[in-house]
């Protein structure tokens, strides 16, 4: 067994709430829609007009959401900001149930490790984006969701949250100063991967399983789609801080995007120099 610990050697203050969604691209948004929903038994929601599709527990609650929009393009290959994207189970019993589930559709799975003491193993969806399930039997800081008791899996085993979200960057101290010196993610830890690549963990908000992104460090450039897909995103609840954090992108002369979506609820939308888009939302709805 392969246990990946963290070296904590940071400190400071905590502003994020959590974790809040991630999206991804889709070769077959109703094959993905099919594998999420009768095999891992999450909640869906089909935007049909717009062609996306929301994943989640049974809510659809931030800080349990995949987004995915369909890719309409020619390329059969898409290469990936993520290194990886852990979805959240309560317990280390609950991997065991997935694993069955997995064998009874064929889903690639590999062996279960360790991460800071948590178990995990990495599965592929449809698409072949690199997933893992993760226990939170030891976990502490950002709370489960709520399980979804309309699919094959029983809730007290079911996916209830996401993270950590782990991003690759082949320009890390780019990225690590935007999500350090311009978001204000606390720098939280440090590890190496099993392929030992360097790690950096950014603590969101009440920090655990549902409140880190790791930012990995990457040799080769990534061909990002244009328009771009891939987002991770970021809850808030401070307004002073959220207009903070405007200021100083407006002050930098970033290149930004706000929108407001409905009463409490608005999103500044940053795309990265990799080409990854990073959102902090800022949210009193929920």
């Amino acid at each position: 067994l392969f246990d990946i610990i963290y070296k904590n050697s940071y400190i400071g203050e905590i502003f994020m709430n959590g974790l809040r969604s991630v999206t991804l691209w889709t070769f077959d948004i109703k094959e993905t829609e099919s594998f999420y929903k009768d095999i891992l038994g999450l909640n869906t929601l089909m935007n049909h007009e717009k062609n996306i599709l929301h994943i989640g527990d049974a809510n659809l609650a931030p800080g349990t959401r995949l987004i995915f929009k369909q890719y309409s393009g020619d390329s059969e290959q898409l290469d990936t900001h993520f290194h990886g994207i852990a979805l959240r189970v309560p317990t280390d019993y609950a991997l065991y149930e997935y694993k069955q589930q997995f064998d009874n559709h064929q889903v690639k799975y590999e062996s279960v490790q360790q991460l800071n003491g948590k178990h995990l193993f990495k599965f592929y969806d449809n698409n072949g984006h690199a997933l893992h399930l993760i226990s939170d039997e030891q976990n502490s800081g950002v709370p489960l969701g709520t399980a979804y008791d309309g699919g094959p899996i029983s809730p007290i085993h079911q996916i209830q949250g996401l993270g950590p979200v782990m991003v690759k960057s082949p320009e890390t101290q780019a990225t690590g100063s935007l999500l350090n010196n311009i978001f204000e993610l606390q720098l939280f830890a440090e590890y190496k991967t099993i392929d030992d690549e360097s790690a950096i963990v950014f603590k969101v908000g009440a920090g655990g399983n549902g409140g880190e992104l790791h930012l990995i460090d990457y040799p080769d450039a990534i061909e990002s789609l244009n328009p771009p897909i891939e987002r991770v995103a970021i809850s808030i609840d401070d307004i002073d801080h959220f207009e903070k954090i405007v200021n100083h992108v407006k002050e930098i002369e970033l290149e930004h995007h706000i929108i407001q979506h409905e009463a409490g609820l608005i999103s500044l939308y940053v795309r990265d120099l990799t080409g990854i888009i990073i959102t902090i939302t800022y949210d009193t709805v929920n």
